[in-house]
Order: C-alpha cells, then sequence, then structure tokens
C-alpha cells in the first residue's frame, strides 16, 4: 500500500495537471469527509475549478468556500446549491440547477451520513430516511447527473463517481424487502445500505464502461456523525 505522503503527491500532481478547468460536485460538501474532499480538491487545482458543494447549510458551505485558494482562471466557480438530500424530490430539483450550472461533469462525490439509535423513520415520500440518505440519495443522484459525467468523458476528460459508506462490509439483502418496511432493524440498515451501494456501483460501472465508479470505507467520522444523530 502506497504512504500518505505518497498518495498526496499523486493526487496533487494528478489535477495541477489538467488542461482544463475540472468540474466537482461534492453531495454532503458542507461537513465532515466531504469538506475535507472538497478542500482538498479545491487546494490540488490552486482553485482553478468549478466546485459546487450541495447541502443544506448555506452558511458552512459560505465559510468552506472563502477558504477556498482563489482562482486565477476566469471560468473557476466555487458554488453552493441548497438540498435536503433524504428528500428524492429535492435531489431531482438540485440536480436540475446543477445542469443548469455545468456543461459536463468530471467529478461527483457523494459522502452524507449519519448514526441513530432510533427505528424506522420515514421521509413523507414513504422511504426510511437512513436507507434515504445512505442508498437512494446516492443512485438518485447519479442518475440525474450521469449525462453530465458523458459530456466530459465525450471531451476525453475524467468522468469519475465517488461514494463513500461502507464498501464490501455489507450484509444479506431481502429482495421481498428492500425498503425495510416489514423487517426494519437498526442492524437491517447498517448492513443493507452498504450493499446496496455494492450494486449499484457495479451496475452503473457496467452501464457506463467510459465512467469510472468506486465505493469506498474510509471509516466513521464521529463528529460529523454526532451532529447528524442530533439534526436529522
Amino acid at each position: 500500500m502506497p504512504s500518505l505522503s505518497r498518495i498526496r503527491q499523486t493526487n496533487a500532481a494528478a489535477l495541477s495537471a489538467k488542461q482544463y478547468i475540472p468540474t466537482a460536485v461534492f453531495v454532503g460538501g458542507t461537513s465532515g469527509i466531504g469538506e475535507g474532499m472538497a478542500e482538498a480538491f479545491a487546494k490540488h487545482t490552486q482553485g482553478n475549478a468549478h466546485i459546487i458543494l450541495v447541502g443544506r447549510n448555506r452558511a458552512a458551505a459560505e465559510s468552506i468556500i472563502s477558504r477556498f485558494p482563489k482562482p486565477t482562471s476566469p471560468d473557476a466557480k466555487h458554488e453552493f446549491v441548497q438540498c435536503d438530500v433524504a428528500l428524492m424530490r429535492n435531489i431531482r430539483n438540485a440536480s436540475a440547477e446543477i445542469r443548469s450550472k455545468l456543461s459536463k461533469l468530471n467529478y461527483l462525490a457523494m459522502s452524507p451520513g449519519f448514526m441513530t439509535t432510533s427505528g424506522r423513520n420515514e421521509t413523507e415520500e414513504g422511504i426510511d430516511r437512513k436507507l434515504a440518505v445512505h442508498y437512494y440519495l446516492r443512485w438518485m443522484f447519479t442518475k440525474e447527473l450521469i449525462s453530465l459525467l458523458e459530456k466530459a468523458q465525450e471531451q476525453r476528460e475524467d468522468a469519475k463517481v465517488f461514494t463513500v459508506l461502507a464498501a464490501g462490509a455489507g450484509g444479506p439483502i431481502d429482495v421481498n424487502d428492500l425498503g425495510l418496511k416489514k423487517t426494519y432493524s437498526l442492524k437491517n440498515a447498517a448492513l443493507q445500505a452498504p450493499t446496496y451501494n455494492d450494486l449499484m456501483t457495479e451496475e452503473f460501472a457496467a452501464r457506463h464502461p467510459t465512467i469510472t465508479f468506486a465505493h469506498a470505507i474510509p471509516g466513521a467520522d464521529p463528529i460529523h456523525s454526532h451532529h447528524n444523530t442530533v439534526n436529522i
């Protein structure tokens, strides 16, 4: 396994060598791992990128963006799109807004998550909130923004989708109760969402072989987890 310093050097070299202004959307980019990814991306591109943070907290997003390196390219932009990602209709609306801002998308990174000790908590759309945040939002954003990723690939630019949750750490799924309406438990919700993401990643990759899809398990962010336990 390469060292952390080697990984940082490789990331910096890969992004700084781009001959185009990269575009990146960070869903969950206003705190935790998503914030860290957005800040690293801005640093390695020297701010010369079109970066969109997606989340609920505009003040947090503006604070993060204010710390990005100031771009030298007139084509670079740093923006925020507000979205409560637990509702699929909000994701459709946010995706439409993103499509109006971008002509192509190079990187889509999704990292929202939260921990809860309560039972099943349905949104008004009939989806358990934990499953909505841990799985459904990732599928919906990917589906809604895939056309922008395809446009980047057609221009021979990077086109990559990265979801952060728990790759390979899931359990067996019940094909007769995929929404866990009958068999919900904290354990089932915790184990099935990672499997859903694994299968989603594999299927999108099979359908779009020229786009890179990845699912990662970096570990829990205790600060972000506590924040979401309290506020979601």
